[in-house]
């Protein structure tokens, strides 16, 4: 397996060659199709290179900056930016260095980059890359291990097994009334053209051993608080133990019952969780932190301006004709943290959390209930002062919309409610999203416009590549019943 991974480099553009730098991007994208790349263009050929699943080149010019003054706060002034960003498999610098050392590549970002400030004909492209890299504070990734070679070659194997069972169907009118021998035949034709399922690489040690000791951390955190506290479980034998028992009873039973239907980092983590409502019983200082937190919180939202202006017709419209250019789009949306150093620690902590969940529990397929989205993450600028979200999702804005506020509005509150323009929350996880029309107000209105995007497998949604990987698996299978080898025909 591969991991994947991301990478951002960003810079001022240089005011006096803003023009110039649009008119050099739209060169990329296809006749007819703003802001979708030409996988072959002559600036940057991404098509040639087959680690990289999305790409983007996106001017990030904040055009709701105004919003902080109609609140009060002092006008802040930020640079317009030129961002080039990707999701790539294997190490993100293992991607640049590719780019960076490829003739056509290097060149077509030579042009693209002389548009910024500090870049010139002798700058070494690679080392000014690294030095302009900003890491994302969390990421997502539909399918950790899923290459883009894999899913180019499970859409092949998917289509050369379809036609060969509507041969063998012509040949064997009755073929529906044995399916194992249907089956059977599709795999020895699958034997017998190994190129069609291409040996899975090994995973990197090294990636393997970081990232069980990322996941350690929360799981070692919630077993620490635990030898903490033994000092007032010494003192209070008896009612520890008829407060720490019941719990840990539910703790087992909870994580039983997950495992089944979640995946076993989720049941372990909720275990682990559960076993801290003993832990703040025995000790009243974190109920009286957790209470002093949710006082300073409902403070703030009570007390924070709600400014929601309306996005404009015509910036509607710029991105609008972005959009539905493929089953897939692009999502890229910049927003102000609301001022206080409050905020700006609890969107930190909570990005955190999100990654760690991104990584280790949501990374098979789906994000919560959301099967949509193949790669997103959220990105610190300006001293956290700003995010930057962006997303490769399928589907129309508006079903992406619904989706989330349907599905995992509490979440978008949870993440996004930490955003000046977003609706008012009510104790962090209720109301906000809810407000469907300024929610999607404020989304369209922090929007900006991508002007290159970069797709590696068009046509092909994230249902898609699933279902294809399901029919690789298929074949490997052993023991199928009539009616799992039936469900897996009908995959083809």
């Amino acid at each position: 397996m591969i991991p994947q991974s991301d990478f951002m480099v960003a810079a001022p553009v240089i005011p006096e060659r803003m023009a110039a730098l649009k008119t050099l991007l739209a060169t990329m994208n296809r006749p007819g199709a703003p802001g979708m790349a030409d996988p072959q263009n002559t600036l940057l050929p991404f098509g040639e290179f087959g680690t990289l699943h999305f790409a983007r080149f996106v001017i990030v010019d904040d055009q709701t900056l105004g919003d902080l003054a109609l609140a009060g706060h002092p006008l802040p002034q930020f640079d317009v930016t030129l961002a080039f960003i990707g999701d790539c498999d294997g190490p993100a610098d293992e991607c640049l260095a590719t780019l960076a050392e490829s003739t056509a590549a290097s060149e077509g970002l030579r042009q693209i980059f002389s548009h910024c400030a500090g870049f010139d004909a002798g700058t070494d492209l690679l080392a000014w890359m690294r030095q302009h890299a900003h890491r994302a504070a969390a990421s997502y990734v539909n399918w950790i291990g899923r290459t883009v070679q894999q899913a180019h070659a499970e859409a092949a194997l998917r289509a050369a097994l379809r036609q060969e069972l509507v041969r063998y169907a012509e040949s064997h009118p009755h073929a529906g009334d044995n399916p194992r021998r249907v089956r059977d035949h599709l795999v020895r034709f699958a034997e017998q053209h190994p190129e069609l399922v291409p040996a899975e690489p090994p995973t990197p040690a090294g990636w393997r051993i970081r990232n069980a000791l990322h996941f350690a951390i929360v799981p070692f955190l919630l077993i620490l608080s635990w030898a903490l506290a033994i000092p007032a479980f010494v003192c209070l034998p008896v009612l520890s133990l008829w407060i720490v028992a019941p719990f840990a009873v539910l703790a087992v039973l909870t994580f039983l019952w997950l495992v089944r239907i979640a995946p076993a980092t989720f049941a372990l983590l909720a275990a682990l969780g559960l076993m801290l409502l003993p832990l703040a019983i025995l000790c009243p200082p974190l109920i009286v932190l957790v209470l002093l937190f949710l006082v300073v919180l409902r403070c703030y939202e009570k007390n924070e301006p709600e400014v929601i202006p309306r996005p404009t017709h015509a910036h509607d419209n710029e991105l609008a004709d972005q959009e539905d250019h493929d089953v897939s789009n692009q999502f890229t949306v910049i927003g102000s943290v609301k001022p206080s150093a409050f905020r700006r620690t609890l969107l930190a902590i909570i990005l955190w959390l999100t990654n760690y969940g991104a990584r280790h529990v949501y990374n098979r397929g789906h994000l919560g209930r959301i099967q949509t989205i193949h790669f997103a993450r959220w990105v610190f600028v300006d001293d956290k002062r700003r995010v930057l979200f962006l997303s490769n999702y399928d589907g129309n804005r508006q079903a992406y919309m619904d989706d989330f506020i349907n599905k995992v509005g509490w979440g978008l509150n949870i993440i996004f409610g930490n955003g000046f323009g977003y609706p008012r929350t009510r104790w962090m996880i209720f109301d906000g999203a809810k407000n469907e029309l300024r929610f999607k107000d404020t989304n369209r209105r922090h929007q900006i416009p991508t002007q290159v995007w970069y797709k590696a497998y068009p046509g092909l949604t994230a249902f898609d590549l699933a279902r294809n990987t399901r029919v690789r698996e298929g074949l490997r299978q052993h023991g199928m019943s009539d009616d799992a080898i039936r469900a897996w025909l009908r995959e083809l």
